[in-house]
């Protein structure tokens, strides 16, 4: 790690003689390839970097406010390969990560780290029942602190590939289910989804597919794919986006413009091998309401490709875009573009050797971006700046802060060993959404000992942390109440004194949010 040293000392050295310091940074080991797949912003308003290096192992590194490092993370497996794509944070400290172990084949991994960077779990996802390898491409973390996984399949039948596979906190498999299915749209062929977003409780899958003309459906095309999917995770929608003239194309990020209507970025693939940057707009409906581009010659007159990877808001009218773009019609360098939802191009800023990129909108309102930068040949590093809506370099930040508070003593570097929990877990047999929220919706219970003579009742109540503002009231055979109780989140019992209760048959009733969840009958003798 040979700059992280250099670059800590130049600005702990310089903070106190400039106050407008180049914020950036290099990490990376000598004659390795390193590089990176995802960033976000934790609680502490600390940066974590999920990366790699090689194909062979995950490298994560965690940063603070000026792109000091505070602690990196290598995670190894001692008998396959590691790739890392995604990861998410909760209040807590927690960090979810998933991507895809390659042993004997590839199949998704997710693994938890605690807010003091300590594995808690990890899960390999095996579907090898109606698949032959699979991967998870992006994470999210729902409100009610569920984990949803998108992942991509890969079968001979070739029919449900893209999946959604929801996991409790704690590594449990709740449920899974395809979207964009062959059974359910004759025309797809060949779906994938790169990403996931939540608006307004609801999901959108950002991606690609193949889908014939309208006036010729015996040849597919490539063509950028979103996927509306309601707040049960039901599918509303798929949305192939072509126009008449047709967009060939990938469709990687998906961001709100309002309540109602959403931009996509990607790539528009030309016929004569031009790629232009492309700009889809459409609706919570999935109706496609128009696109626009942004044409290599905006960029400049050497530029024969560009292209969109991910976006931020700058304001209501202009965005902030990690893009590639370049001579060549592939592996171009990156850069950052300011645009507008008309293609209209405001400013550009090319980061010479990198690949890729990955970025987020600071708590502050500025931009960081992780990317992966060719130092020599044979050689990367990962490449992390931060700048603002001007695409200027955002002054050394000053002011104290503390990092990883939710863990006592800080974090330190090092090696995590995931050999020991090599955990399959077919997801074949998983219910769908819908099965799932059937089933956590009531709050079976039951009562012991039944009939009762003396003393106490028990109570036992199943799936009370799916539920809030619950209680328990008990009933005799008129209807008067005898007794009322609060019951917790995971609260799993009650005992209830009766000494003083006639005999009779009663009834238990548990009420979630004033709705009855739950009933039971007992006697008193």
């Amino acid at each position: 790690m040979r700059t992280i040293i250099v670059i800590t000392l130049f600005i702990a050295t310089y903070q106190i003689l400039f106050a407008q310091i180049k914020t950036e940074a290099y990490y990376g080991v000598s004659n390795r390839i390193d590089y990176s797949s995802d960033i976000i912003e934790q609680y502490d308003k600390g940066y974590y970097i999920t990366g790699g290096y090689e194909g062979e192992s995950g490298w994560n590194l965690k940063t603070d406010i000026n792109l000091n490092l505070l602690y990196d993370k290598t995670f190894e497996h001692s008998l396959g390969d590691i790739g890392f794509f995604s990861s998410v944070s909760d209040n807590y400290g927690n960090i979810y990560i998933c991507g895809y172990i390659f042993f004997p084949t590839q199949w998704p991994l997710i693994i938890k780290m605690d807010s003091c960077g300590n594995k808690v779990w990890c899960k390999i996802l095996d579907y090898s029942d109606e698949f032959s390898f699979g991967s998870a491409n992006d994470i999210w973390i729902t409100k009610e602190s569920e984990l949803v996984v998108l992942s991509n399949f890969e079968s001979e039948a070739q029919i449900d590939k893209v999946h959604l596979i929801g996991l409790s906190t704690e590594g449990d498999v709740l449920w899974t289910k395809p979207y964009a299915s062959q059974n359910n749209h004759s025309w797809i062929r060949n779906p994938a989804g790169y990403s996931i977003e939540e608006i307004n409780n609801e999901y959108y899958i950002s991606g690609f597919c193949y889908w014939p003309y309208p006036d010729d459906t015996t040849h597919v095309f490539l063509r950028p794919l979103f996927i509306g999917i309601d707040s049960l995770f039901e599918e509303k929608w798929i949305l192939p986006f072509y126009a008449l003239d047709s967009v060939f194309g990938d469709a990687y990020k998906t961001i709100p413009l309002n309540d109602s209507v959403f931009m996509g970025v990607g790539i528009r693939k030309l016929p004569n091998s031009l790629d232009f940057g492309l700009l889809m707009f459409y609706n919570k409906d999935g109706e496609e309401l128009g696109y626009n581009e942004v044409t290599n010659a905006q960029i400049g007159p050497d530029v024969n490709s560009n292209h969109f990877r991910d976006v931020a808001r700058i304001n209501d009218s202009l965005f902030i875009t990690a893009s590639l773009f370049g001579p060549g019609i592939s592996l171009n360098p990156g850069g950052v573009l300011v645009v507008d939802t008309a293609g209209n191009l405001y400013n550009i800023l090319p980061k010479p050797n990198t690949t890729s990129a990955e970025l987020i909108k600071t708590y502050d309102n500025n931009y960081v971006f992780a990317a992966s930068i060719e130092e020599t040949k044979g050689d990367k590093d990962i490449y992390v700046y931060k700048i603002d809506e001007n695409l200027n370099d955002v002054p050394f930040d000053p002011t104290p802060h503390t990092y990883d508070s939710l863990c006592p003593g800080g974090i330190q570097s090092s090696t995590i060993d995931l050999s020991d929990c090599f955990i399959w877990t077919n997801i074949g047999d998983a219910p769908s959404p819908k099965e799932y929220y059937e089933s956590i919706r009531k709050i079976p219970m039951k009562a012991y000992p039944n009939p009762v003579s003396d003393g106490s009742i028990t109570f036992e109540y199943e799936n009370t942390e799916h539920h809030r503002n619950i209680e328990l009231r008990c009933f005799d055979i008129y209807g008067q109440e005898v007794h009322s109780e609060k019951i917790y989140q995971y609260q799993q019992e009650s005992l209830v004194n009766i000494n003083k209760w006639q005999k009779g048959i009663y009834f238990a009733v548990v009420y979630s949010k004033g709705m009855p969840v739950g009933r039971c009958k007992f006697v008193v003798q």
